[in-house]
């Protein structure tokens, strides 16, 4: 009888063996292979640094920072240890005990919730396996533990543990809790605070301190107990430890001044890495930005524009959200900035709007602006590749544009005014738009578009003579970026972002490369220099020299452009030294207008001194009271050779025809300055022409046939509401007014036409009288508009 109880009690045995053996070894096909986890690696993000090699961001799917062992506390590892797995080093991957006791108290209350897994088990669930408290998971736990057990020391398990375990939301390793939680390394920990990390792995988000705090304090006060109890800790240590009160540091918005920076270079490296070797593969990113700059830049743009915005009275302002909002439609005024290096094409400074988590839409590598008048020293350099001459006249006067005798397009100054005979440099410091346009249609706009091309512009350009004012959409960096065609005798170089790229091991992936491209003459280059510093000395930029804050006073050598378009849209400055140059752009996503009056000079500019003051500061050696010592002559231009001064009259920019004539130093390329056959009456340079009748106007004639007006009068069907189909009306068809051009200049093809009737339009008679004497050509208005960037277009 006892023999046959045996018998049945060891098959049995047998069959529960047999069982478990079948489910371990069912299980154990869904394991991943041993060389995977031989070759198993953390997945670390890649760090970003700026210009100074700090540490400013870092690319990962999970928040990680690896750490030696090492160079940990032994009372961080002997916590863990006392903690979660007290016999870690006796056993083999699975503590028998411990599970056996676990399971006695799973059976008894029917449920899984007692784990017992040992650090190594919770080490193989953290590296390949869910969370669930399955049998499945627990087995396949098992079975891990002991493969990681057999190809791994103690020690290093330990390490991938620290390394791997979760210490928070988001925040895996305990390298990267400690910065978070306490703002030092973990190997400065204390006893209190590595005690607070130890017991956190157990249930993270449970034990996560800033909103759990009473719950964090109790975790950390049983874990200060196992540590006492297996003699980690002294009772003094003890004793002093549980009395400690936790402290944390802040948290910090979630913001960074460098945020659009940091999701440009993520576009550019995503795409040439891929997400995973971006994202896990431990690569360091070496890039351009200056922090310290950068940070200055966003406070000081975002303050200035507050300024703006309570002067303005705007219905919506920045204030009005919260800083923490996100992904919001962005009513009130935005703005962006860019800082390059001239010499190198390093962005020190990328500002794409005035908060990331607001919109992440970046304003000056995405976003298409008509740049206005800082287009100009673009059409002037053309100008001087073609004859011109910082002196060259031009008669400002009222101009008119018409086409099948209509008129389309009528030009104007800022202010409304015309100025009569200008020189070139007055022209750009005042930025006067009727001598550009009249410019632009002696050179053709195709010669124009031609060498913005060179100057870095990709975005379509139409060849409209619009253009001389700035009415064709840039992409902003790319304008700002072309200025450096100017601070560099008239080589252009590339905007560089990154500055190398290594993987894990420290092989360099890449390297960024200095591109210059020559766009312009040196000589060129140094006379548009030249007006470009007239526009911050005495022009439309005077705001430059004359801010009143002292800490932004800057007194240094400085060119640059502002820019206003069409209803206030549009709002730039652009101004450079030898070293930096800064853009700054300020509008409305919408378009919608800033206000009359609100130029570049008055949106943009008041920035831009500040940043480059700063800059400046940064760039210099410090003396003993950490006040820098700012050196002026580095930031001077240099004169090519080639460059001649000639006094000329002010009146007519050539010599002067007595020494009574009021005179001028200009600066010209050798051979192209007046001589004394210059013809000093008739200013004999197209499209001026000398007349005796100074207030006539100028009809640019561009063709097209005639318009007849009909002998009687056209009726036409029209739907005057379209949710009413059927009510259709007659009414007498509309017809341009006819324009009364008597004593204007009318140039067709360049040259002068004489048109045969007093009218531009074949008028009947009996029409003739209505306008004769009210239609003169300095009160025309737009009558016909073929294209809103074409047309009517102001600037500053």
């Amino acid at each position: 009888m006892i023999y046959r109880f045996l018998k049945i009690y060891l098959l049995i045995l047998l069959f529960i063996f047999g069982a478990i053996s079948g489910l371990f070894y069912y299980y154990s096909k869904e394991l991943p292979p041993l060389s995977e986890l031989q070759r198993f690696d953390m997945k670390v993000g890649s760090e970003v640094y700026d210009k100074h090699d700090n540490l400013i961001h870092v690319f990962s799917i999970e928040k990680r920072k690896l750490t030696n062992i090492n160079e940990l506390p032994d009372y961080l590892v002997n916590a863990l240890i006392a903690t979660e797995d007290k016999n870690f080093y006796d056993h083999w991957g699975m503590d028998l005990l411990g599970l056996a006791r676990a399971i006695i108290v799973d059976l008894k209350h029917f449920s899984f919730s007692q784990g017992a897994s040992t650090i190594t088990q919770q080490l193989a669930r953290n590296m390949f396996l869910s969370l669930d408290k399955q049998i499945p998971r627990k087995i396949k736990e098992l079975l891990l533990a002991v493969q990681i057990e057999s190809h791994y020391s103690k020690e290093e398990i330990i390490e991938f543990y620290l390394n791997k375990a979760p210490f928070g939301p988001g925040l895996y390793g305990v390298e990267v809790a400690s910065q978070r939680y306490f703002n030092k390394e973990a190997k400065y920990l204390t006893i209190t605070e590595a005690a607070l990390l130890a017991g956190m792995p157990q249930l993270p988000s449970g034990y996560y301190p800033y909103r759990h705090p009473k719950r964090a304090k109790k975790r950390r006060n049983i874990v200060l107990k196992r540590m006492l109890i297996e003699e980690v800790i002294t009772q003094k240590e003890y004793n002093e430890a549980i009395k400690t009160e936790i402290v944390l540091i802040e948290t910090k918005q979630n913001y960074s001044s460098a945020d659009y920076f940091i999701e440009h270079i993520r576009k550019i490296l995503e795409k040439k890495y891929g997400t995973t070797k971006l994202f896990a593969s431990g690569m360091k990113i070496y890039t351009t930005i200056d922090m310290d700059l950068q940070t200055y830049a966003d406070t000081i743009l975002n303050k200035k524009l507050t300024a703006f915005e309570n002067k303005n009275d705007y219905e919506i302002k920045y204030e009005d959200f919260p800083a923490d909002t996100t992904d919001i439609i962005t009513d009130y005024v935005q703005a962006g900035a860019i800082t390059i290096e001239n010499e190198t094409g390093y962005v020190n400074v990328l500002i794409g709007g005035r908060n990331f988590n607001h919109s992440k839409f970046n304003r000056m590598t995405q976003s298409r602006r008509q740049p206005g008048s800082s287009f100009k020293p673009i059409l002037y350099s053309t100008a001087l590749m073609n004859g011109y001459t910082l002196s060259t006249i031009i008669n400002d006067e009222p101009i008119s544009f018409i086409q099948n005798d209509t008129l389309f397009w009528q030009p104007h100054n800022y202010s409304q005014k015309n100025f009569g005979y200008t020189r070139m440099r007055n022209a750009l410091k005042k930025s006067r738009n009727v001598y550009a346009v009249k410019m632009i249609y002696d050179l053709e706009p195709k010669k124009v578009r031609n060498l913005a091309r060179q100057f870095g512009i990709t975005t379509p350009i139409s060849p409209f003579y619009s253009l001389a004012i700035g009415t064709s959409v840039v992409y902003p960096y790319q304008m700002i970026a072309g200025y450096t065609t100017f601070a560099n005798n008239g080589e252009r170089t590339k905007p560089i972002f990154i500055r190398r790229v290594e993987d894990h091991k420290g092989k360099i992936l890449e390297t960024a490369k200095i591109e210059k491209i020559r766009v312009l003459d040196e000589k060129i280059a140094f006379l548009i220099r030249s007006m470009m510093q007239s526009v911050i000395d005495e022009g439309t930029g005077m705001g430059v020299r004359w801010q009143q804050n002292p800490a932004c006073h800057y007194r240094w050598t400085a060119a640059g452009k502002t820019g206003t378009t069409d209803d206030y849209r549009d709002a730039w400055f652009l101004g450079y030294n030898k070293k930096y140059v800064t853009g700054i752009w300020v509008g409305f996503d919408d378009y919608t207008t800033l206000g009359t009056g609100q130029t570049g000079a008055n949106a943009a500019l008041p920035s831009w001194p500040y940043i480059m003051k700063k800059a400046i500061e940064l760039d210099s050696p410090l003396n003993s009271k950490g006040k820098p010592i700012i050196d002026g002559s580095l930031y001077k231009f240099d004169k090519p050779d080639g460059i001649v001064k000639v006094a000329v009259s002010k009146e007519t920019g050539l010599l002067p025809k007595s020494s009574l004539e009021e005179t001028i130093d200009e600066y010209f390329i050798a051979g192209t300055q007046p001589n004394p056959l210059s013809d000093s009456l008739d200013y004999n340079f197209f499209p001026t022409f000398y007349r005796e009748h100074e207030q006539d106007s100028l009809v640019f004639d561009l063709g097209g046939n005639r318009f007849v007006w009909p002998d009687t009068t056209i009726w036409v069907e029209t739907i005057p509401d379209t949710t009413l189909p059927d009510s259709i009306l007659l009414v007498p068809k509309e017809f341009p007014e006819p324009i009364d051009l008597r004593g204007a200049l009318i140039i067709k093809n360049k040259k002068i036409e004489t048109r045969s009737d007093t009218l531009l339009f074949n008028c009947p008679d009996s029409l003739r009288f209505l306008f004769i004497d009210s239609l003169m050509i300095d009160s025309l208005e737009i009558v016909d508009t073929l294209s809103t960037d074409f047309f009517n277009f102001d600037d500053d």
